[in-house]
């Protein structure tokens, strides 16, 4: 057994004690006050109030004596009550033992038990070290040892029942000191183990970024962590919640006329454990959503209130709406704006292959032409732009001649130089044969640099350059035009912006060029565009993208230098031997572009404005090919579709004709749709002759 301990349990303990010895020691002095008087009275009684004076005036004597001391304790110190509880059992021991053997020899048993018991209660609380307890023990057996054998003697015949008997009062002194002990220990580290966990809970509820408060229903705030202290600035839980603006349960407007403490009230009325949301705050320009749930808080019914602070989430959540409107936008502009222009080229170029029109007539032509491609640019800008930011674009990476790329974009370019005085130098070094990437969306940002390049040069030079390394293809474009100063550089990959510093820039489209190519060239493997510039001496737009050479995969399929990147086919050919078309559109000049275009070629047209019709026109009638539009009103394209393909498999019509999808979307969601709707083939609007023709004969074929 080992009493001696420095653990915190052991230090809890004894601060414990030296704190209630004050207080044991006063209960202990008026116990020894109170049965004094009963003494003397009761002797008085039975035996005349002159009788046993002796008795009586040290009764009298104890009492006066605890009286006295008992009054001056408070002012005493610790360490003194200390001393003074050792002296008081000692003197106790020694009066009880008196009274035993001198006055009471009928009463030893009380007298004794009444030592041991003073003991335990002053001296064997106060022990903290097993040698003291061991002693204590002794001396309390040494003690009543003697008074026994003042009372009785001792027979040396009965030497084994004095030994037997001496041992057990040692050691049950010992063990009732030693396992009271070992109480007081458990029970302090019970205190020790909650109050950690009550400091721990404190902590995390504090390190919260989440404001907590607790009221009652007085509406009084009996708990706050930090953030709600520092929120309610000291103020009741009735003032902090009156002056704010409350959106009640996300309404869209503040709510002025139900405030939130009529709701935080109104939970009392629930049972206990109701959990409910209240709304939001607006305070000093911070948004702060509410909740709380009706507890027992010191056995008492109260709130637990949590305050978040959700400006940033609606603020993400603002912004993500906006942004998902903006690209919505973007895409219905753009499938608008296709469908007349797709019916504008088309019309021309029918126009055009005729031979009965004037010079002037021709050059008209050419303009309204021009101006349509111009469109068809922009519409394309805003349509990439809108794929980009909803995640829709498609990066299609297939194995072809990087070397041919740049000629075909420098010829672009050739011809729109006319006659200005501007040279165009192209230098590729160790590009391989083939390489695998994006063509399409490649030569997009090649032509975007080397137009933006035109544009602001007027003489000069302009310069392509490409070297290969590690799989990286690295691209320059420079120039030697105006220049753009180095404050105005990042505002070229700010949508919808231009830059119009100079007077002999005159910047065109939507703004979204070069915001469109840097975002193209991160989704072809690098870091976007970086620029370098100088006023009046030119610019240098440049970037890496990565790429997979063709000894990486042999086996992969080759694009040939001049061929054109559209969807292929995606179900095999049907053949039918009519040459019946059914044109499936909406928008009557559309219509007519198409009818014109097909007629033109020796085929029979058909036209209706809507899926239902195409339904019942299918049903009547077996045409060879079906070009439809996918967005219709009173029912769609797709949906069309699927009910023709459906009443071939319940054997209400013949046969299938093949429908070709004709729409102005161009992602790969849209394309999907139009393979899972059953359709043959995709025709981007706008369109030339050529390819519309080519895809309608395929599929007649």
């Amino acid at each position: 057994m080992n009493l001696s301990s420095n653990s915190e349990e052991a230090k809890i303990l004894d601060t414990i004690k030296k704190d209630t010895i004050h207080e044991r020691l006063a209960s202990g002095l008026l116990c020894a006050m109170v049965i004094p008087l009963i003494h003397f009275f009761t002797d008085a009684f039975y035996n005349g109030l002159f009788n046993n004076y002796s008795l009586k005036i040290m009764m009298l004597g104890m009492f006066t004596y605890n009286y006295f001391f008992r009054k001056s304790l408070p002012s005493r110190s610790k360490n003194f009550v200390l001393m003074i509880s050792i002296a008081v059992t000692e003197l106790s021991n020694i009066a009880m033992g008196a009274l035993a053997v001198f006055y009471f020899p009928d009463c030893l048993v009380f007298y004794s038990q009444t030592s041991t018991l003073i003991y335990v209660y002053h001296e064997s609380f106060l022990i903290s070290k097993t040698v003291f307890l061991c002693l204590l023990a002794a001396k309390q057996t040494v003690i009543w040892t003697f008074y026994t054998y003042m009372y009785s003697g001792f027979y040396l015949k009965d030497i084994s029942a004095y030994i037997s008997g001496l041992i057990s009062v040692f050691l049950l002194y010992i063990l009732v000191g030693y396992y009271d002990y070992k109480k007081d220990i458990s029970l302090c580290k019970s205190k020790l183990e909650n109050q950690t966990m009550h400091k721990n809970i404190l902590a995390v509820v504090d390190s919260i970024s989440d404001s907590i408060l607790i009221i009652d229903q007085s509406n009084k705030i009996i708990f706050a962590n930090s953030y709600g202290n520092k929120l309610v600035n000291s103020s009741s839980a009735s003032n902090f919640f009156k002056r704010k603006k409350y959106y009640r349960r996300y309404c869209e407007e503040a709510n002025n006329k139900k405030k939130i403490l009529e709701d935080i009230n109104s939970l009392f009325k629930t049972s206990i454990n109701t959990e409910v949301c209240f709304g939001i705050l607006h305070q000093q320009n911070e948004l702060f959503e509410w909740k709380g749930k009706l507890i027992f808080w010191n056995n008492k019914e109260s709130i637990i209130l949590c305050g978040r602070n959700v400006t940033h989430l609606v603020n993400m959540e603002k912004e993500s709406s906006e942004s998902k409107y903006k690209s919505a936008l973007l895409r219905t502009v753009s499938h608008e704006l296709r469908t007349p222009t797709s019916a504008v080229i088309s019309l021309t170029q029918i126009i055009e292959s005729s031979e009965h029109f004037s010079p002037e007539n021709a050059e008209r032509l050419e303009i309204i032409k021009d101006s349509c491609s111009y469109q068809l640019c922009l519409i394309n800008d805003l349509l990439d732009y809108a794929q980009i930011l909803s995640g829709c674009l498609k990066i299609t990476k297939i194995y072809f001649n990087m070397h041919q790329l740049f000629l075909d974009c420098m010829k672009i370019i050739k011809v729109q130089l006319n006659e200005k005085a501007v040279k165009l130098e192209l230098s590729i070094k160790n590009i391989p044969d083939l390489i695998c990437s994006d063509p399409y969306r490649l030569k997009q940002v090649l032509l975007n640099l080397l137009s933006n390049a035109r544009k602001f040069t007027q003489k000069g030079k302009i310069i392509l350059e490409t070297n290969y390394e590690k799989n990286n293809v690295m691209v320059r474009c420079k120039d030697t035009g105006i220049g753009i100063a180095k404050e105005k550089i990042k505002e070229l990959f700010i949508p919808f912006g231009t830059l119009e510093s100079s007077q002999n820039m005159n910047p065109q489209g939507v703004g979204l060029g070069l915001v469109i190519s840097n975002m193209l060239v991160k989704e072809l493997g690098g870091n976007g565009i970086k620029v370098d510039s100088e006023v009046g001496i030119g610019s240098c737009f440049s970037f890496y993208i990565h790429v997979d050479s063709e000894s990486s995969n042999t086996n992969s399929d080759v694009a040939e230098e001049n061929t054109k990147i559209f969807m292929k086919s995606i179900y095999p050919k049907t053949i039918l031997k009519r040459n019946e078309i059914l044109i499936v559109d909406d928008t009557n000049f559309n219509i007519l572009a198409l009818t014109q275009i097909l007629k033109n070629e020796g085929f029979s047209c058909f036209s209706v404005m809507n899926g239902e019709d195409a339904i019942n026109s299918v049903k009547a009638r077996d045409f060879s090919c079906v070009i439809m539009d996918c967005e219709m009103p009173i029912m769609d394209g797709w949906e069309a579709c699927k009910k023709i393909n459906k009443m071939f498999e319940e054997n209400l019509i013949r046969k299938i004709p093949p429908i070709i999808a004709y729409t102005a979307h161009t992602s790969e969601v849209y394309m999907n749709k139009c393979k899972e709707a059953g359709m043959k083939d995709v025709i981007i609007k706008p369109c030339t002759p050529e390819d519309l023709l080519n895809k309608v004969k395929y599929w007649m074929e």
